[in-house]
Parts: structure tokens; sequence; C-alpha cells
């Protein structure tokens, strides 16, 4: 390590990566194409395809990695897809846009809750203008749908959580799946659940988090009487909206009873 040699090539390595990948820090001290070639490449919002097509053959003369992402941008007028080295641009008047894949990660790096991310086909009338995809949180969906004058179709597997209570409703089902199951007694007939009346309650709440006499959580007395889906929705209406990333670890208090739980003590019952 000792050697000029090696010294230089990994300082030249690092600086190649960052300014390739373009960390905060690089950002800050301008050391990014766009900053290094303002002067040249004017501004995007007077003039936006001429600012691009300059960005993009810069970029390709200032290195030839493959991009990291892209940029969406929708006017009233055109839906567009900005990458380091290309830019997609489609009339909305000619555009048709299919949710075509969702991908669930499990979780967000902003909260404990998953995010859903979408992948769009955007398919404009005109051939002289290629297909091309565009990805986005699930979250940011209605407003996308906003800015649209047609309306969005969807693939027929693709499921679309649009907001944060929609991806918990489904994180707390398969959190309470993996809990203990709860045997209903043989006399004990599964009434309609009491919050949605439409199917047969389906989970009891039974201390299993910790010992009976331990903690914050207490044992609950009474018969089962919910479904999955209207405890998880009872579970995320005592939430702090402001504070995602407490829902998961949090304690509520039964919808009959008050007794204090927490997503461990909620049992599927068969």
């Amino acid at each position: 390590m000792d050697s000029p040699e090696v010294t230089f090539t990994l300082a030249y390595l690092v600086f190649a990566v960052c300014f390739v990948f373009t960390p905060n820090e690089f950002h800050s001290a301008g050391l990014t194409v766009q900053n290094l070639l303002s002067g040249w490449l004017g501004s995007e919002d007077a003039a936006f395809v001429s600012y691009h097509l300059r960005r993009t053959a810069a970029t390709l003369l200032c290195h030839s990695l493959l991009p990291l992402g892209a940029r969406v941008i929708v006017t009233d007028t055109w839906v567009m897809k900005v990458t380091t080295y290309r830019v997609h641009v489609a009339q909305q008047q000619d555009v048709h846009l299919t949710v075509t894949e969702s991908r669930q990660h499990e979780l967000s790096p902003d909260s404990n809750l998953p995010v859903q991310l979408l992948t769009i086909c955007v398919v404009s009338a005109s051939p002289s203008v290629q297909p091309f995809d565009i990805r986005l949180n699930s979250t940011e969906y209605g407003e996308l749908c906003e800015k649209l004058r047609a309306p969005i179709r969807s693939a027929a597997n693709v499921v679309i959580h649009q907001s944060l209570g929609d991806l918990f409703l489904e994180t707390f089902a398969s959190l309470v799946e993996v809990n203990p199951a709860y045997s209903v007694p043989s006399s004990q007939e599964l009434e309609a659940c009491i919050g949605c009346m439409q199917t047969r309650a389906s989970v009891k709440l039974v201390k299993m988090c910790q010992e009976p006499a331990v903690g914050e959580c207490q044992q609950c007395y009474c018969r089962p009487m919910w479904c999955l889906t209207c405890m998880g929705k009872w579970f995320a209406s005592r939430q702090d909206p402001q504070r995602p990333d407490t829902w998961l670890a949090s304690r509520v208090p039964c919808p009959t009873c008050r007794a204090r739980f927490c997503i461990l003590d909620v049992c599927t019952v068969r």
C-alpha cells in the first residue's frame, strides 16, 4: 500500500465511482455533470428539450456506465421519463398506460412498513414513439392519476396499495398468519364478524407476546368476534399517522373489552 501507483489508482477509482454514482457529498460540492457544465447546458425550465439533449450528450462523454434511475415528469400535455442518457417523451392525448407489475419490498427506509413499486407501461398511438416503462411508489399512484387525462389500466394480477393503510393491512395479515393458531372449542360456533357482518369471525386475542403477568399487554377473554381484516383496520385506526415507523410495535385496546394487545397476540382461529 506504500506504492504511489496503488494509492493513485485507488483514489482515482473512488473518485470515478463517486462521480458516476454521485453521493450527496458530490452533489453538495457541485461535482456533477449538470453543475460543472451548467453554463453550456442552460436552463431546464427555459428549454427542456435542448437542455436534456445537451445533458445526455455531455454525460455520455463523461462516463459510459449504465444509468441508475429515472425521473418521471407529467405535465398537462406530456408524459416524460428522464434517464441519464435518454429522454422519453409522449403526448398525453396519445398514450395508453397500463400497470404491468407490482413489487413489494419488505421495508421502506423511512418506516417499518413495506413499500410497493409499480411498473407502468406507456404506449403511444404514434408509431414514431417507442413504448417505455415508468416506475413509482404505489403511494404516488393517486397523484399520477390526477395529472393524467385518461385512466390507467391494470393487469389482472396486479393489486395496487395506494396508501400506508393498505400496505399496513397486508403486513398485519402476513404477521398474524405466522402467529400460533387458536383452537375454537367444539361447543362454540363462530358467528359473523361484528365489524363488517360479511364474513365469519376469524381471529382471537390471546396474550402470546410475554408471560401472562409480564409487560403491557393484557389477556383478552372475548370470544372470536372479528375477522382478520376488520381487526387490522381497528389496529391501524389507533395509530399515529405521522409515525408509521411505530405501527408494527404498538399496542392498542381490544375493540370490545379494551384489554391492550400487540400484533403477536392476534391469533387466527381454527
